[in-house]
């Protein structure tokens, strides 16, 4: 089933989180209300929203995904109003204040993933449609379904125009009837749909092309239509939907923030436990002592992300400087030449060199910052493993990032900070800013470069029929409207790497934004790994606690468990 492993772990968290707040009830913990919503997120059912044109497969697409005729299907309109189906113990239909149908069904798929089926956004309810964008953004996976005959139609490209940019992280465009058409066939579509979604949306928003009708068909029977479930591509898609939505950042983000909620509950628990049990060891106490203090040295590095990430304009500028070295390389007087005849790829080329140096920029930085956090975190330990020593009478050991599981870490942060490459060179949009002014520079070279060229047409001409001077005078002209044309090609392409140095330079604290959520977060990784260093203490402790409540078991066993839930998460 689609997303067995991220369905599975959530349960587990779940559990163990009704297990926390369940003994913080029997502890009379006051305030044991949730205050993080990431725990209400991640117990809703995932949602997924299907948007595109009249009879474009969107309800097919559906039903091949649960593997049931759920959503009614027919060469005929059949959807005129926006349906979200849920999970229920019976069937049933409920209208809602904002015009939407609830579909309650006892389907065991509904129970993990919802799914919302919209008309056609080119029908007579197109208006209903553009008015729930924002209510359809909020989707977990948004499906925009196009025919493979009609790939191009404006009011679907129009309703994807309509989304926000955090809405466009989550969208799939899905080429839907594909059997109908060859390969070479879908490889011109999928090339003109990339080329659309960056005029339309100035990104490339990921493509996948099925044919969820023989999907169905495998599904319902398995046994007669082996073949047509490989042909209908739809494995890819559920493999999408596992790796993008089940395994996305935001879905690690929930588990974390709700892991974090857990932890603070199980803080909370055992400091009640301390006070309804008195002479408690409070070996207890001097763990979770420990434990902050990771978390406050934790904190304050994030604190100051924006100010450690300020460092970094230095080796940015130098990034965009090479840039724009490489750049007017390719727009010298000889390249730009050359470019009028075959063809100018100088935008895709000066993006992909900004790219590469960026992203070796960011890895430099993330690698050096690592080492730097990893040199806090050994200093940090050298104080603690004494300390350990002298209360508890165990040795902890070394510490725990150190060696080659440091240089691991290291290298996960690195991955991480590296993951803001997308987003950041989706903000800047090189290519897209010097597309059209490299095509208007380029009419008006190749304007300069007819005129050049007939000038020294004519001056032959007029040299064959020996007519003098006028063949001598044509002749000058042609060198002088070719210097013209060197000078304006020096002139244009200089101006042009100029604005483009300085447009890099001003984007620079965008740079440093879309850097800093990766950054956080591979702090958050590296403390987390370094945090795991104590859980063999706790563990020592645990052993030793056997004295006390069950109620102190209890809470020992869930700290355990939270623990080897975020160990598993980790993985």
């Amino acid at each position: 089933m689609v997303g067995e492993r991220y369905f599975a772990a959530r349960e587990k968290l779940l559990t163990c989180f009704d297990a926390i707040r369940a003994l913080g009830d029997e502890v009379r913990l006051e305030e044991v209300e949730v205050e993080d919503s990431a725990w209400a997120d991640l117990t809703r059912p995932l949602r997924i929203v299907a948007l595109g044109e009249v009879n474009a497969g969107k309800s097919t697409v559906l039903n091949a995904l649960v593997g049931q005729e759920l959503c009614p299907a027919s060469p005929l309109p059949t959807t005129q109003r926006t349906i979200h189906y849920c999970h229920g113990p019976a069937e049933r239909d409920q209208d809602t204040d904002e015009g939407w149908q609830l579909a309650f069904r006892p389907v065991d798929f509904l129970r993990r993933i919802e799914l919302i089926d919209t008309p056609g956004c080119n029908s007579g309810w197109r208006e209903a449609v553009l008015g729930d964008v924002d209510r359809f953004a909020k989707g977990d996976l948004i499906l925009v379904v196009f025919p493979a005959g009609n790939t191009w139609t404006a009011a679907t490209w129009d309703l994807l125009s309509a989304l926000d940019d955090d809405a466009l992280e989550r969208v799939l465009l899905v080429v839907q009837q594909a059997d109908e058409k060859t390969a070479d066939d879908l490889r011109v579509i999928e090339g003109h749909m990339r080329d659309l979604s960056i005029k339309k949306v100035g990104r490339e928003l990921p493509i996948l092309n099925m044919a969820a009708g023989l999907a169905l068909e495998a599904k319902l029977s398995p046994e007669t239509a082996r073949k047509g479930w490989s042909a209908s591509r739809f494995s890819l898609f559920e493999d999408f939907i596992n790796r993008e939505v089940c395994d996305s950042t935001g879905r690690r983000y929930l588990f974390d923030r709700t892991c974090q909620e857990a932890s603070r509950f199980l803080r909370r628990i055992e400091d009640a436990l301390d006070r309804q049990r008195r002479g408690m060891d409070d070996d207890g106490w001097f763990l979770a002592g420990l434990e902050k203090e990771a978390d406050q040295l934790r904190d304050e590095v994030v604190a100051v992300a924006g100010r450690t990430l300020s460092q970094q304009r230095e080796p940015y500028a130098g990034v965009v400087a090479k840039t724009s070295r490489f750049m007017a390389g390719r727009l010298g007087p000889v390249r730009s030449f050359v470019g009028l005849l075959f063809g100018d790829s100088t935008a895709a080329r000066v993006e992909a060199h900004f790219a590469e140096h960026l992203q070796g920029m960011m890895s430099d930085f993330s690698r050096q910052d690592g080492a730097r956090l990893l040199g806090q975190c050994e200093s940090h330990w050298a104080q603690v493993r004494p300390r350990v020593i002298e209360r508890m009478g165990m040795d902890p050991g070394g510490a725990p990032i150190s060696g080659e599981t440091g240089e691991q870490v290291v290298e996960e942060s690195v991955r991480e900070v590296c993951k803001a490459m997308p987003g950041v060179l989706g903000q800047l949009r090189v290519r897209a800013a010097l597309d059209a002014p490299l095509r208007s520079r380029n009419r008006r070279l190749k304007s300069l470069v007819v005129i050049m060229l007939l000038f020294f047409i004519a001056a032959g001409v007029c040299g064959t029929l020996e007519v003098e001077p006028t063949a001598t005078y044509l002749a000058i002209g042609g060198g002088a409207w070719g210097l013209i044309t060197f000078m304006t090609m020096w002139v244009s392409g200089r101006s042009l790497v100029k604005e483009t140095r300085q447009r890099l330079l001003d984007a620079a604290g965008s740079v440093e934004s879309g850097m800093e959520r990766h950054y956080v977060e591979s702090v958050r990784d590296l403390f987390a790994a370094y945090s795991n260093g104590l859980i063999g203490v706790r563990r020592q402790l645990a052993d030793r606690q056997a004295d006390l409540s069950p109620q102190a078991d209890r809470w020992d066993a869930l700290y355990l468990q939270l623990k080897m839930i975020e160990q598993e998460l980790d993985e």
